[in-house]
């Protein structure tokens, strides 16, 4: 079963969705970073598009811890 796009944000290192949304346990998620410029300049398509593009490529990290995914984070937005 495929589920609509979901907004998200990051609060103290975890992602909590904007929306109340019941997921099943273990349900598997795509998480695109956006940055607010391309939020506010890019189609909901040009960034789905993007981010599948990102997948196509195998440019895609697997995070399975909250550490994980606060070192993932780090690193990204100390290369911007």
């Amino acid at each position: 079963m495929v589920y609509p796009t979901l907004k998200a944000t990051v609060q103290q290192g975890k992602i909590e969705l904007i929306d109340d949304v019941p997921l099943p346990e273990d349900a598997f998620v795509l998480v695109t970073i956006t940055d607010e410029s391309a939020m506010n300049t890019l189609s909901l398509g040009d960034r789905i598009i993007a981010g599948l593009q990102d997948v196509l490529h195998g440019r895609v990290t697997e995070i399975s811890t909250q550490q994980d995914l606060k070192k993932h984070f780090e690193r990204i937005f100390n290369e911007a």
